[in-house]
């Protein structure tokens, strides 16, 4: 697996790269990862350091980036069947070429950014996915977006993200008493949980909070990730008056997450940009209702999980706000056809399965 994030990221091109080494290596393959870091090497993942961009017009950085993906994947890469690339990064990019050198059959799989901001023109992009054996995206969105843009793929599907078996509904004496460490005076849990980034739009979550409070005082809202945003959206909730309203909790170990998922009264996805929104789909299996924006990924979600997925307009905080206020008004769990469509088709075993396949036929002659 050559990934640019693994977990305490919260990244989805970090959770599906380890979900997925998990679960092959509960069937007895084997799994190595390469991705930026700057820890000591492990006997399972080696790190590439990530270099500074002040010298970006050098191109020094790259360089250095692409010398140590090569030391550090040319092992790896004569050791291994089959490479799976997740994403669009300089180093994934090398690794591609490393595979194709030691005559490797890859498989690249594509979250979102690299397909919407695609002008057509990155040659080493279109590489990438010309010489891989499968490509796969992570919604009919993307896959219909990559199509139009004429991205040369020998062959291409969609395989949903897979949603942890921690992400489940708590019972609700433990559900209960983990709302009270977060509401000591009761009230409406509001969750996102997201990377600070402008693409996740929480300012205008925020702005649809003071709306929320305006009509329901007793109301939190908990922000999950870290990112360029946090001191400008922390001034915003300040200036807000929601500084004991809306708390950020930085970057949060996925079983934490995994619990406030179940303990929330509805997960708010203010995204002006997603293809499939793990996070969303991790909240419908803790059992929680998702209000999302009409992003690809919101509406594709709606129309799957329909009353358990509540769709608004991008950028307006008082849609946003009146559509989480229903839900406080009448809190309710996501209902037994959400919860059997996450069993069916993103719950991990069957994801492995499909993947398993792909790197099956890639291996044949």
């Amino acid at each position: 697996m050559v990934t640019p994030h693994l977990p305490p990221h919260q990244a989805a091109n970090a959770l599906l790269p380890h979900l997925l080494g998990e679960g092959l290596r509960a069937r007895g393959h084997q799994v190595g990862f390469l991705t930026f870091g700057r820890e000591a090497d492990r006997e399972d993942v080696s790190f590439v350091r990530r270099r500074s961009r002040r010298l970006k017009r050098t191109r020094l950085p790259q360089a250095l980036e692409a010398a140590e993906t090569w030391l550090k994947g040319a092992p790896a890469m004569k050791q291994a069947d089959v490479v799976h690339i997740h994403s669009n990064t300089w180093m994934n990019q090398v690794a591609a070429r490393l595979a194709e050198r030691y005559q490797r059959p890859y498989l690249v799989t594509h979250y979102g950014t690299e397909i919407w901001h695609h002008d057509g023109k990155d040659a080493a992009f279109r590489h990438l996915n010309a010489s891989a054996h499968h490509v796969t995206l992570y919604s009919e969105a993307l896959l219909a977006r990559a199509r139009e843009l004429s991205v040369p793929m020998r062959a291409a599907s969609v395989v949903y993200p897979p949603v942890a078996d921690a992400f489940r509904p708590l019972p609700p004496a433990e559900r209960e008493a983990l709302r009270r460490q977060h509401l000591p005076g009761g009230g409406g849990l509001v969750l996102n949980v997201k990377r600070l980034h402008p693409l996740a739009d929480q300012a205008t979550l925020i702005k649809a909070m003071a709306r929320v409070r305006a009509v329901r005082p007793d109301a939190t809202l908990l922000i999950a990730g870290i990112g360029e945003k946090e001191a400008e959206l922390r001034a915003l909730a300040t200036r807000l008056g929601l500084t004991e309203a809306v708390r950020f909790l930085g970057l949060v170990p996925n079983d934490v997450v995994a619990r406030l998922q179940a303990a929330a009264d509805v997960f708010a996805l203010s995204s002006v940009l997603e293809a499939t929104p793990t996070v969303a789909l991790e909240a419908l299996a803790s059992g929680t209702p998702v209000v999302s924006t009409d992003n690809p990924g919101g509406v594709e979600l709606g129309a799957l999980f329909r009353e358990d997925v509540t769709v608004v307009p991008k950028g307006d905080p008082a849609a946003l706000a009146n559509a989480i206020l229903s839900a406080l008004a009448s809190p309710r769990r996501a209902g037994a056809a959400s919860a059997q469509l996450i069993a069916e088709r993103f719950r991990l075993p069957g994801v492995v399965a499909r993947y398993l396949a792909l790197y099956e036929a890639a291996r044949r002659p």
